[in-house]
């Protein structure tokens, strides 16, 4: 390479780099010598050296491009932390990680790997996997090998693939990390005498590189927690820049910045931004994605999915319900769907929030959903996609994006990601004069290239050619038009299974094997399975993880216009019913034919007609029929004139039936239930279904949940395959038909208050029932049912006083709900339910005694059961450690023997040491708020004083904690609180115990939430408890600080301050809780011996009367 400069050598080892995977190597190795003369590269030589630096740049951004292109896809983490362990990891970085994960930015933070010479493939990989690499430089950063190796790696990716480089200097100058003085002077110092002085220059330039990189200088702050902020602001902006192509979402960056450009826009309201476009243009993907990318930087954030068809399914106030509790990380309800709580409106007012109402199609629903925008921060924004320009106008927003179709490159880009494996580049070439025909057919729409993609993948060219032909048949304009060849490519069943979820199963979360039931032609036609694998393998339908069958929305009107095509002008022949215009003028006119196959419509649009008695007769074929509307209980329309001369007739074909608010008394007399599958009359007025027997074996689910009239049930004993029956709520029902007993595949049963059922008894078992739910049915005296495999029963508020007969068969049971029951006694039967996890005794008021648990019970409520005097537990410790105990609550037990209590202080302190012990995963923030329970060991029991084993103790609301004592190489596990709560009696279901630490000032610390009885508090409780974000936050505190002032407040989840008496923290080392276990083994065995003596003692005793009887 003599001849070449080294501008002219960069060159050409790029372009052959770009066009192969072999190692660059001089031209002439492959012969081209051959072809170029010396003189000839003596003169690029030249030409080199004088555009030596505009070469440099060109193959850089030309390498990085190509590279990232590829590569980009495969990135893991958002962000690469490089560090020196002993100078940060304790404070500052724990403090960045905690900020990185509260912003949702996914970070590679090596403090868990060995270090030693090398740095480990791992370590390679995730820098290679990050999109930036944060170097924070500390005093002593140079002195690691470790560290500087870390920076080598980071400053090649830098160079070679564009990667964002971020440094942070933390306690130094810049410029003596730049120019290598001070510490660093004389770490290099040191390392010159170790390693190779080649190695060492490299580290001297790679640290000279990054920090001569735009960074970011603690000295500039007033502490750290603005250091932090600036810290996690450069790093989203950063992010920001990651090109949308990494994720596979091609043609929409500019889309992107447009919008981002919008949301940035100063205003003194909050801005509403439109999206607008032609179905499957990308509106949602494009919305999706500005969620992602902004939602860290907004106090709130919700995506509300598919608005108008959540309106129409399950109401307004369910979505606003939805809307409030996304946004404040909480369950929200409403009492009616235009009444916020003050508390509420107090708290989203001050909310910065980002939400995104998808696919809005009416122009009212914004004003439904928002009123007016005042009760949200002048910061905030809102954005609406629709397909309908007319529904943002109407509405006044703030600023209109229209999607447009993608230009020919990024088409095709598109399309080659749907048609082919990734990085086949070969097969790209291939087939690419091919692709470009389909890509110019498809005018640059996303969801038609990504089908014809899907459509394409894997065939030969013979099968592309022959799509193309068929193209040129029938030339398509409109979206519609180009998913008909989809549809064209099925077999008759696969249309007809298209046609039928697209017209009427969509959005009703069935389960394929609930499909293939409805589905299917005859008993014996088992290819409904595959036909719906065809339509997923064409990604046409979805099937989730757990089975069930959707639809994308666009889609689904692509086969409802199909339908509609079929006979336009006249509905009364179309197969399948949908819209409610061509519904009502079916049936208000009796247009109906044996074509009709599915009808579905919500209830509101039919509401004013009068149908005949023979409104069915002539849709003889009739297999679908959907009457739905969730409506809010206040405001039920009235649907008791919709049939005001009865029904004579229904199909016999029908195989699923929901018809919400079924207006008579009962189905037609001739109605054959032969063929049903699903019959859902909920909210109806029907007093009895049928008379008789009907033949119902393909009956999977009964629901008349709400049917209030309701007396008598039908004959089941012919139903062999029903597994749902929900008779909630059925509060004239007076007794369930013996048949139900024998029905061999019942899985649910819910017969929730149902208030005037006096008896449930069988001597038939239930073998396959899993959920029984008997709660509130006041009127039940008699209960007794063989259920061995149920897994869960509710038996709350029933009026007996003591457990079935059969209680202790149910070896698999789960979750048992006595509460507000009238049961006296709890039989030590229950000991054999040894799968038993939750026990709910809240408020049986007349349990005097509750004998030993099965050890897998976790939650134990009993709550409010003031003659409870006596509980058992396991006699020796050994047992009791077996247990796992998470929720143990006694509140308002005010008659509590001092024995049991003395045995709840020691069962308390044996599971909340042993949850400490087995050292829980780490916590999320977000989700604990609302999900406190599952992080927590709790225990509440009367008492006024905090257990004598608590460590600190105290009366007052704070007290120095002081472990210089604690030996140091015995660490912490973590550390249980205890707190003496008083006597209350105002209204709360939830308190927040508040732990601060305080040295100089008041420190922010940490939440601690707990339920509490709802109307009143009638003496002192003391609350154990082992709560992992507050352990965790004091046990990192200990780390640091032998010696602290804590601070403990209370109040109610409404505002009211709850009265704390004192409270109690018990550090927990791996030392003390082996000493523990140690211990109670010992007493076991001192009781076991004691035991024993007392055994001899007795016996002795007894022979000495014997024989003094003898005498």
């Amino acid at each position: 390479m003599a001849y070449l400069s080294s501008g002219a050598s960069q060159i050409i080892y790029a372009r052959k780099y770009r066009h192969s995977n072999l190692e660059m190597r001089p031209l002439w190795y492959s012969g081209i010598n051959k072809r170029i003369s010396k003189q000839q590269l003596n003169m690029w030589a030249i030409a080199g050296v004088k555009k030596k630096n505009l070469v440099n740049k060109i193959v850089a951004k030309g390498v990085a491009e190509k590279v990232m292109t590829n590569n980009t896809l495969h990135l893991k983490y958002d962000v690469f932390v490089s560090f020196r362990g002993e100078d940060i990891r304790q404070g500052f970085l724990s403090h960045l990680v905690k900020v990185f994960s509260r912003k949702q930015i996914n970070a590679f933070v090596d403090d868990k790997l060995k270090r030693g010479d090398d740095i480990s493939h791992s370590l390679v990989q995730a820098i290679e996997g990050s999109f930036i690499s944060l170097i924070i430089f500390s005093e002593n950063y140079a002195s690691s090998c470790w560290c500087l190796k870390e920076l080598e790696k980071i400053i090649e990716r830098k160079e070679n693939y564009g990667q964002i480089v971020i440094p942070v200097f933390y306690g130094v100058d810049p410029t003596n990390v730049r120019h290598q003085k001070k510490s660093y002077e004389n770490a290099f110092a040191e390392l010159e005498r170790k390693y190779n002085l080649s190695d060492v220059q490299i580290w001297r330039r790679a640290l000279k590189i990054s920090a001569n990189s735009s960074g970011i200088t603690s000295s500039s702050f007033k502490n750290e927690a603005d250091l932090l902020e600036e810290i996690t602001k450069v790093v989203l902006m950063s992010l920001s820049k990651n090109p949308v192509n990494s994720k596979g979402l091609i043609g929409i960056d500019k889309s992107i910045a447009h919008l981002e450009s919008l949301l940035r826009k100063e205003s003194k309201k909050v801005r509403v931004i439109g999206i607008c476009g032609m179905g499957g243009i990308g509106k949602t993907t494009i919305a999706e994605e500005i969620f992602s990318q902004n939602r860290s930087e907004y106090d709130g954030g919700c995506f509300l999915p598919k608005v108008s068809d959540e309106l129409t399914r399950n109401g307004l106030k369910s979505l606003k319900e939805n809307l409030f509790s996304t946004l404040l990380v909480e369950d929200v309800k409403m009492d009616t769907p235009n009444r916020l709580s003050s508390d509420i409106e107090r708290r989203i007012s001050r909310m910065k929030v980002l939400i995104v109402l998808d696919d809005v199609k009416d122009t009212d629903q914004l004003e439904m959903l928002f009123g007016t925008l005042d009760w949200f921060r002048s910061d905030s924004r809102i954005i609406v996609t629709t397909r309908d320009k007319q529904v943002l106008i109407a509405n006044e927003v703030d600023d209109i994006h229209e999607v447009g179709v993608l230009n020919s490159n990024k088409a095709l880009e598109l399309f080659n990601l749907n048609a082919f494996e990734r990085n086949n580049q070969l097969e790209m070439e291939d087939y690419c004069e091919l692709s470009k025909r389909f890509v110019n057919y498809a005018s640059g729409i996303p969801l038609v290239l990504k089908i014809l993609g899907h459509l394409l993948r894997g065939k030969d060219k013979q099968v592309w050619e022959s799509m193309l032909d068929k193209l040129k048949r029938e030339p398509i304009k409109k979206v519609y038009h180009v998913m008909r060849l989809s549809y064209d490519d099925l077999d008759r069943l696969e249309q007809k299974i298209f046609l039928d979820i697209a017209c009427f199963f969509n959005g009703l979360n069935l389960k394929v094997d609930y499909m293939k039931l409805l589905l299917k032609d005859c008993e014996s036609d088992n290819s409904v399975a595959v036909g719906l694998e065809r339509l997923t393998d064409r990604a046409l339908v979805t099937i989730s993880k757990d089975n069930v069958v959707s639809m994308h929305d666009i889609i689904q009107e692509i086969g409802r216009e199909i339908v509609r095509q079929e006979s336009s002008k006249d509905p009364g022949s179309c197969s399948r019913l949908y819209d409610p215009d061509d519904i009502c003028d079916v049936l208000q006119n009796d247009k109906g034919t044996e074509a009709v196959r599915s009808i579905s419509v919500d209830l509101l649009a039919i509401r004013n007609l009068r149908l005949s008695p023979d409104v069915f007769v002539k849709m003889s074929k009739l297999k679908f029929l959907d009457f739905h509307g969730k409506y809010d209980s206040r405001d039920i329309p009235d649907f008791s004139n919709l049939l005001p001369q009865g029904l004579q007739y229904l199909p016999t074909d029908l195989r699923y039936v929901q018809w919400m608010h079924y207006p008579l008394d009962s189905l037609p007399d001739k109605f054959s239930a032969e063929n049903l599958v699903i019959l859902d009359l909920s909210f109806s007025r029907v007093v009895k279904l049928w008379c008789g027997v009907q033949n119902m074996a393909s009956l999977k689910e009964v629901k008349l949940s709400r049917s209030e009239l309701l007396r008598e049930l039908p004959d089941f004993s012919e139903a062999t395959n029903l597994e749902v029956l929900d008779l909630s709520f059925c509060r004239k029902l007076t007794s369930v038909h013996p048949s139900i007993f024998s029905v061999n595949k019942l899985q649910k049963l819910d017969l929730f208050l149902c208030g005037r059922l006096t008896e449930f008894t069988s001597n038939a078992p239930l073998s396959s029932l899993r959920y029984l739910n008997l709660g509130l049915c006041h009127s039940l005296r008699k209960l007794s049912v063989k259920a061995e495999n149920i897994t869960e029963l509710n038996l709350a508020a029933l009026r007996i006083d003591a457990c079935p007969s059969t209680f202790g068969c149910q070896t698999k049971l789960e979750i048992l709900n006595l509460e507000f029951s009238e049961i006296e006694d709890i039989h030590s039967r229950i000991n054999n339910l040894t799968r038993i996890r939750h026990l709910n005794l809240r408020y049986c008021m007349n349990l005097r005694t509750l004998p030993e648990l099965p050890s897998s019970v976790e939650i134990q409520l009993a709550e409010g059961c003031s003659l409870l005097e006596t509980i058992l537990f396991p006699l020796t410790a050994a047992e009791q450690l077996k247990e796992n105990k998470k929720s143990v609550e006694f509140w308002n037990c005010m008659n509590l023997s001092e024995v049991s209590l003395r045995y709840i202080r020691l069962n308390a302190q044996i599971n909340l040491m042993r949850s400490v012990h087995q050292h829980a995963p780490e916590h999320d923030i977000d989700d604990y708020k609302h999900n406190f329970a599952s992080y927590q060991a709790l225990y509440v029991y009367p008492g006024s004083s905090v257990p004598e084993w608590i460590e600190f103790k105290t009366t007052k609301n704070h007290m120095i904690i002081n472990l210089s004592t604690a030996r140091v190489d015995d660490p912490l596990l973590g550390i249980i609180f205890c707190f003496i709560l008083g006597s209350g009696y105002n209204k709360c279901d939830q308190i927040e115990l508040g732990i601060t630490t305080v040295n100089d000032i008041e420190k922010e610390g940490v939440r601690i939430y707990m339920t509490r009885p709802y109307f009143a508090a009638y003496m002192d409780h003391v609350c154990m408890i082992y709560d992992q974000p507050s352990s965790r936050y004091l046990t990192s505190l200990a780390k640091n600080q032998t010696r602290f002032k804590i601070k403990v407040t209370a109040r109610s989840r409404d505002g009211p301050e709850v009265r704390v008496k004192g409270f109690g923290v018990s550090p927990i080392s791996s030392t003390g809780y082996n000493d523990f276990v140690q211990l109670m083994e010992l007493f076991d065995y001192i009781n076991k011996w004691n035991r024993t003596v007392l055994s001899i003692i007795l016996c002795i005793s007894f022979l000495q009367l014997k024989i003094k009887n003898l005498i």
